[in-house]
């Protein structure tokens, strides 16, 4: 059965701090897409690590938040935009002003 919020696309641009929204939107059945740096996410380095070994792929912390996430690196503001063009909702913990651009690339998306 598929969620309340299937077909919903959410682009997810947090930090550690807002993680767990897109958690709980892809618990809801929305299409949440994790955005990494080249070199994956900080929150990589967040311990505990599985089985105590420090390693990016081993973050319990990104492990939890990303559940039910699609990741995709993004190497350049071009492919960035690609992306926010076709979201619906983008999650960010920037300072406010920081991502003013996202309303020229899709004026309906929601920012929160």
């Amino acid at each position: 059965m598929p969620g309340m919020l299937a077909g919903l696309r959410v682009l997810d641009l947090a930090d550690q701090s807002g993680a767990l929204a897109g958690k709980l939107l892809a618990g809801l059945g929305a299409d949440v897409v994790l955005v990494e740096p080249p070199g994956g996410s900080p929150m990589r380095a967040i311990p505990p690590f599985w089985r105590g070994a420090p390693d990016p792929e081993r973050s319990l912390f990104l492990w939890f938040y990303a559940a039910g996430k699609r990741s995709i690196s993004v190497a350049d503001a071009a492919e960035l935009r690609r992306l926010a063009a076709a979201a619906d909702v983008v999650i960010e913990t920037a300072p406010p002003g920081t991502l003013g651009w996202l309303r020229e690339v899709s004026p309906r998306v929601i920012v929160a």
